[in-house]
This record gives structure tokens, C-alpha cells and sequence, in this order.
């Protein structure tokens, strides 16, 4: 069923959709952090679709054709609403393709992580993609918006980076931890690995909130062998993982090299709750850490580089407790759930004001 929320008819009509399921009745039993769409929505009104509403096939059915299914339905009644956001490109390039079969000239806004940027059939598609004049992408940072644009060559003026948000209300901040554990968080593209050997023989404790399907397989393995003051397991929920992040000296995200964005939420979520974050620098770092302020980088696999940087820490607690203070600052100021919504809401008002300018795309088929 959608989710919507009753507007007058003034009020610009918004559509957010989702590339997975949402179950409305769920959400609520459990204390969690909002989302982006529930921010957005619940501030500017709109109409949320998923794989959950009427007329979608089931989960028998591929995820893709799913997805594609969600697409051309939120596409027929595109003329409902005066802009289309999507949570991300695996749902939002099948609302462009959609857009363009059925003429609909309807702005479209898709959050963009960059995981398929290297996607042979993405590529193929960028033609496409840079002549749907209402289609515009959100990136996550300054860096991915530049390997956006020299992979997919999407004009300027529909390529923002939007940045990140996280709830500053659920993450809120605890004194700093001087005798707590190093902390981490997460599992896809971790290299948890690196951050063992650089910190097991260390006079710390590591607790690693590893709760997700996609961890790799060396840190996935049950077999593995962790030092006695190293602890990876699921934490459970949101409640117990905002709770390790309150005990945290200081939070630590190792990452495999990566041309997408990744570990943001764990790094806006550890400095939303005041804690200086170590992070492996990819090619597409966070724009919200900045180093030796906010926290710290490190390089890919470099134990030793990484052994440095948590000694830095453990030996200075009062520049960790600084950064971590400077962190939340940061967080609330320009990367709270609240001033991403005003941002993203202000880049769609304009394309809602000003609509594409061409439709020559209906006239052409695929590269």
C-alpha cells in the first residue's frame, strides 16, 4: 500500500520511491534513526512507493523486474506529481528509461552512490541518461559527483552533490569515552582484517558491529581467529549500536579501495554522536570529514600507517575528544537530516520551475 500524506493542491505534490520493500506497520515498534524519505516526506508532504505497494509483482518475481514493474507504475500516474525522487539508481535509472517510453517530462531525482558507475550495461546507457533533461543526479559527495560526470557526462546543472544527512536527533551525541573501546561498524567493502593486525596487540579493546550481508568473506569467516580484545559479532538494532557508539574511545572504519561511496553511514553516525572517526581514504572519500579536525584518514590495507593512527588517538585523548566535539558541531550545522532536506528540496523546487527544454530523446532509441 502507498504511504501518502494528504497536501492541498497548492503544495508541491512529491513522489519518493524506494527500491526495496517498506512495511509501514512495522516501523515505529523499535526506536530507529529517520531516513532520508521519512525527513523529507514528513516535512514537504508526498507520496512514498516500494516494492511493498499494490500492483508490484512479488518477491517470486527478480528483484529487477520488480523494480522495473514499480517504475512504469509510479510512471503512469507521473502526472500526479510535480517531482519524482528515487532512493537510489537502481530504481532510478529504471524510472528514467520509464519516463522516457511513456513522454513523461516530470522532473526525476535520483540519489546516486556510484556502485554501478563501472556497469558495463550503465555505461551504455549514458547517452541516454545525459538527454532526459528532467532526470538530474544526487551524489553523495564532491568526488562522486566528478567520477559521475567524467564517467557518465551528465551535464552540470543536473549533477549535485547533495551530500549526506543523518539523524542528529537519534545520533545525539555522548561525553567523550577516555577508557572505551575502539569502535567499528558495518560490513560491506570492510576490511576488518587490517584494522585486527593494526590494533591486536594493543592495550584496547575493538568491538565491530558487523550486522550486515554483504561483509566479505575474510571478516565473515567463523573460522577466523580474532586476538582476545577483539570482539566482531551483530549488535542486534540501532538501539545497541548507538549504545556502542556512546562507549567508543573513538570510531575506526577500515574500507577496501573503492570507486563508489561507501561507509559514509557509519562515519556520520559515529561523529553525529561526537566521536572522532578514523576512515581508509577511497577515491571517493566523505566530504564531512576533514582531516585532523574532524578525524583522520589512513591509506588502503596500510597496517602500519593505520597502528600510527590509532596510537595518535589513544596517546592524545584530549585531541580525540576535540575532534569528536567539532564532529558533532559539523553534523548539526550542515549535515543533519534537517539542512539535507532543505538542500535536495531547493535543487528540486528549481527543476520543478524550470522543465526540460527538450524532448529529443523520444526520438531516438537506445545507443
Amino acid at each position: 500500500m502507498d504511504v501518502g500524506i494528504p497536501m492541498h493542491r497548492t503544495t508541491p505534490r512529491y513522489a519518493w520511491v524506494l527500491a526495496g520493500t517498506h512495511d509501514a506497520q512495522g516501523r515505529g515498534d523499535a526506536p530507529e534513526p529517520r531516513s532520508e524519505f521519512d525527513a523529507f516526506l514528513g516535512r514537504y508532504g508526498g507520496t512514498l512507493f516500494s516494492l511493498s505497494s499494490g500492483g508490484v509483482p512479488g518477491p517470486v518475481m527478480p528483484v529487477l523486474v520488480r523494480r522495473f514493474a514499480l517504475a512504469a507504475q509510479v510512471t503512469a500516474r507521473s502526472q500526479g506529481f510535480d517531482a519524482i525522487l528515487a532512493s537510489g539508481e537502481d530504481i532510478g535509472v529504471p524510472l528514467a528509461l520509464a519516463s522516457m517510453l511513456r513522454r513523461s517530462r516530470v522532473p526525476i531525482h535520483m540519489m546516486f552512490h556510484g556502485h554501478h558507475l563501472d556497469s558495463y550495461k550503465l555505461r551504455r546507457l549514458a547517452p541516454v541518461l545525459r538527454r532526459l533533461e528532467h532526470v538530474h543526479f544526487h551524489c553523495l559527495s564532491e568526488s562522486l559527483k566528478a567520477r559521475t560526470q567524467a564517467v557518465l557526462g551528465i551535464p552540470d546543472e543536473r549533477c549535485h552533490a547533495t551530500g549526506y544527512g543523518v539523524d542528529t536527533r537519534y545520533f545525539g551525541g555522548a561525553a567523550f569515552a577516555a577508557d572505551g573501546p575502539i569502535v567499528s561498524a558495518g560490513a560491506a567493502n570492510r576490511d576488518y582484517p587490517t584494522l585486527v593486525a593494526a590494533a591486536g596487540d594493543l592495550p584496547v579493546d575493538v568491538r565491530v558491529a558487523a550486522d550486515s550481508t554483504w561483509m566479505p568473506p575474510d571478516a565473515a569467516d567463523a573460522d577466523m581467529r580474532w586476538p582476545a580484545n577483539v570482539d566482531i559479532r551483530s549488535y542486534g538494532d540501532y538501539a545497541n549500536l548507538r549504545g556502542l557508539y556512546a562507549r567508543a574511545r573513538f570510531v575506526v572504519v577500515p574500507l577496501h579501495p573503492a570507486q563508489h561511496a561507501c561507509g559514509y553511514a557509519v562515519v556520520a553516525e559515529a561523529m553525529a554522536m561526537q566521536r572522532a572517526v578514523i576512515v581508509t581514504r577511497t577515491d571517493i572519500p566523505p566530504d564531512f570529514l576533514v582531516p585532523g579536525i574532524t578525524g583522520l584518514f589512513t591509506e588502503p590495507g596500510d597496517v602500519a600507517g593505520l597502528n600510527a593512527t590509532i596510537q595518535r588517538l589513544l596517546d592524545a585523548p584530549g585531541e580525540a575528544a576535540a575532534m569528536g566535539r567539532r564532529a558533532r558541531e559539523a553534523m548539526q550545522a550542515d549535515h543533519s537530516l534537517e539542512r539535507y532536506c532543505e538542500r535536495l528540496q531547493r535543487i528540486v523546487a528549481r527543476s520543478m520551475a524550470e522543465p526540460a527544454r527538450s524532448a529529443a530523446i523520444l526520438c531516438h532509441g537506445l545507443p
